[in-house]
């Protein structure tokens, strides 16, 4: 140790100087050099830091290469923002060049500049060092499933609204099937393939069409998930067969209660396609699941889809009267509406000691004067007739409960002759096959036998398919000509169920039944669905569409996809409706024959939890559907207010830039244009 201090003091007391001097040019150097390896690894860490920064900046600004709000200069303002503040180091300068951009292969070109400051080779005079990096990002058409649930309703009628929504969903159509796509010549609302446009590969497209129902397409009456056995519980709702709202039969010997597809027979009338909702009945854990807001397989039971039959309502009580009997019944005028729910074929026929008495009377205003016509004075029903049976009398599997409180003769044998006065007369008569008279509304509303008469004047809203959708599901499929021809096929009409839209868009991209033509739930498909509605969920317990008898009976003026209020929690035990079942709307006070006297305002606010639910089972973890939602018009809604409408809307889709809310229906265009743009995956090329 002494030694080394030695040498030390003498190193400092040398005076030639030469040593030291260079000494220390070299530690300065070798410093550098030493240093040079810490700089050379903080720049490499500062350009993986700008690469990532800069592929960001790519994939999040390329869609904005298809508008024409953004110059390439502020696209490039904007991408340095991003990267700069991705970066997130004040110590490090980035710069963007002029981007690169195609439109036609959706590519859009960056590269940039990194400078670092440096710590050792400042020694040596470099203050700094940069590096170049590049990235490019491009629209790639991956597997992607895609639903459009489009709103039919009569509404979009107005303003050319119709006309622009299929012009519009076409375009998007032409998007994301092809690769190129241009405006169409003479029509600049919508847009066609370029002639060299190639078919995009992975690429799938639903429709649902939907108004007060969803057409699921006549052609799948025989599959397994449509319920042709009444194994759902709301399969008879609106149904009886024995004249009599105090009991129910549903079975006996000989004799089984008539499906609905039973019932489509009998009319002559076929089934256009159109099902009910599902009961409201719990399924999974979270809140929103229930069977007629979520995909639950349709196997059994009420997971099943029962078909769309909408009763003859009573007469005088709405208006989807289309099977209606006589005034006139051998020349006798029966006094009251009921007859006009009696055709020939709901008689009771002759059975064992049965009897109808009648008596009818005329009048004339004097003795020149011709006598008016006949009419029915009284009737009466002797009560030693047989009950309970079935007869193939008047029509196949007829059964006969119950005698009804009165009766009318339409061939009676008459046991007098006209007598009386010069101004009235009257005469008795009998019969044994008979008309009931005498039958509450909602008997006269639910008899079966009414459909075995054959059906009078149909149309879109009148007879048992009144209101269904006349455009059919179209399942997911790459074939563009079929979205077109679907798409083209819609027309306005009816009212507005977002809730059945969308639950069936759903179902539609589910990989299982009813459609299982979705692929399953994975990374590898993205899954989209497109939400299209001209306003709001609509129903119509409302006076201007129906007479207050009707909605006393009922709940509400039409048959919707949930039947009537009557319909719902109803757990009259002699009631075919549903038992204790809810469909839609709550019971209204101390009764149990539904929800009579529920308002409008409830149903609608009803209608609207159930899309939120929808939507909130369509993008939950497991499933991950891309929900985007387009309400054209939504200032001008009549049942809940703009803000509920455009609340509920932006809601369901999956983030609120992703709710669309066009003025006008010449914004539907752009509004579809820019959603498909934004549909195009994208893939970093460099």
């Amino acid at each position: 140790m002494h030694r080394f201090l030695s040498l030390v003091s003498r190193f400092g007391r040398d005076e030639r100087g030469v040593f030291a001097v260079m000494f220390g040019l070299m530690a300065i150097v070798l410093i550098a050099l030493g240093g040079a390896v810490v700089d050379y690894v903080s720049l490499e860490q500062a350009r993986n830091r700008a690469q990532i920064a800069l592929d960001a900046a790519a994939l999040a600004l390329q869609p904005e290469i298809f508008e024409d709000n953004l110059t390439p200069e502020e696209i490039r303002l904007r991408a340095e923002e991003l990267m700069v503040d991705r970066i997130g180091d004040a110590r490090i300068a980035a710069s963007i060049k002029a981007p690169v951009i195609n439109v036609d292969e959706g590519s859009l070109f960056f590269s940039a500049e990194v400078t670092v400051p440096t710590i050792f080779v400042s020694l040596v005079g470099v203050q700094s060092m940069t590096a170049q990096i590049q990235s490019e990002a491009t629209r790639k058409k991956l597997a992607l499933e895609i639903v459009m649930v489009l709103d039919n309703s009569g509404s979009m009628q107005n303003e050319n609204r119709m006309t622009r929504l299929v012009d519009a969903a076409k375009c998007a159509t032409y998007i994301l099937m092809y690769t190129k796509t241009e405006t169409a010549a003479g029509n600049d609302q919508t847009c066609v393939p370029t002639g060299d446009a190639e078919l995009v590969e992975d690429v799938r497209i639903g429709i649902v069409p939907f108004t007060m129902f969803v057409n699921v397409g006549a052609a799948n009456a025989n599959e397994s998930w449509i319920d042709r056995t009444a194994a759902s519980s709301i399969h008879f709702d609106n149904f009886d067969n024995d004249d009599d709202e105090e009991r129910l039969v549903l079975s006996a010997p000989n004799y089984s209660f008539p499906t609905r597809q039973t019932l489509f027979a009998a009319t002559g009338e076929a089934w256009r396609g159109c099902v009910e909702a599902r009961p409201h009945a719990k399924t999974g854990t979270r809140p929103e699941e229930y069977l007629d807001t979520d995909d639950t397989a349709p196997t059994a039971g009420d997971t099943l889809f029962v078909p769309l039959f909408s009763p003859d309502l009573a007469y005088g009580t709405g208006g989807n009267n289309y099977i209606n009997g006589s005034a006139i019944i051998n020349n006798s005028y029966i006094s009251g509406t009921e007859i006009y729910d009696s055709p020939a074929i709901c008689d009771r026929p002759a059975q064992g000691t049965t009897r109808c008495d009648i008596e009818e009377e005329r009048t004339r205003s004097g003795s020149w004067a011709s006598w008016g016509n006949p009419r029915l004075k009284e009737g009466a029903v002797l009560s030693t007739s047989p009950i309970d049976f079935v007869s193939n009398a008047l029509y196949p599997n007829a059964f006969y409960g119950n005698l009804p409180p009165s009766c009318a003769c339409r061939n009676p044998t008459y046991t007098t002759n006209w007598d009386g006065t010069t101004t009235l007369q009257t005469r008795n008569g009998y019969c044994y096959s008979f008309v009931p008279l005498g039958l509450s509304l909602r008997e006269r509303q639910e008899r079966l036998c009414k459909y075995y008469a054959g059906v009078g004047s149909t149309g879109f809203s009148r007879g048992p398919n009144a209101d269904c959708t006349r455009t059919s599901v179209l399942p997911l499929t790459s074939d563009p000509a079929s979205v077109i021809s679907t798409i083209d096929d819609m027309r306005a009409e009816g009212g507005t169920n977002i809730h059945q839209g969308a639950v069936w868009g759903f179902r539609v991209l589910s990989p299982g039944e009813p459609f299982d033509e979705g692929g399953p739930y994975n990374e590898a498909t993205s899954k989209v669905m497109i939400i299209m509605t001209d306003g709001e969920n609509t129903d119509y317990n409302l006076s201007n569409h129906c007479n207050q008898t009707m909605r006393d009976l009922n709940g509400k003026c039409y048959n919707t996809a949930y039947g009537f209020p009557y319909n719902s929690q109803n757990n009259k035990a002699a009631s075919t409706s549903a038992g204790t079942v809810e469909r839609l709307g709550k019971l209204a006070g101390p009764s149990n024959t539904g929800a009579i006297g529920v308002t409008n305002a409830s149903l609608v606010a009803e209608m609207n939890t159930r899309t939120a639910q929808t939507c909130a089972n369509a993008k939950a973890p497991g499933t991950d559907i891309t929900v985007y939602t387009i309400g054209l018009a939504t200032d001008s809604v009549s049942q809940s207010t703009p803000a509920v409408v455009q609340a509920m809307l932006t809601n369901c889709a999956s983030t609120p830039d992703r709710a669309r809310f066009p003025a006008l229906s010449s914004d539907l265009k752009a509004t579809f244009e820019s959603i498909a743009n934004e549909l195009s995956a994208l893939r970093l090329a460099q």
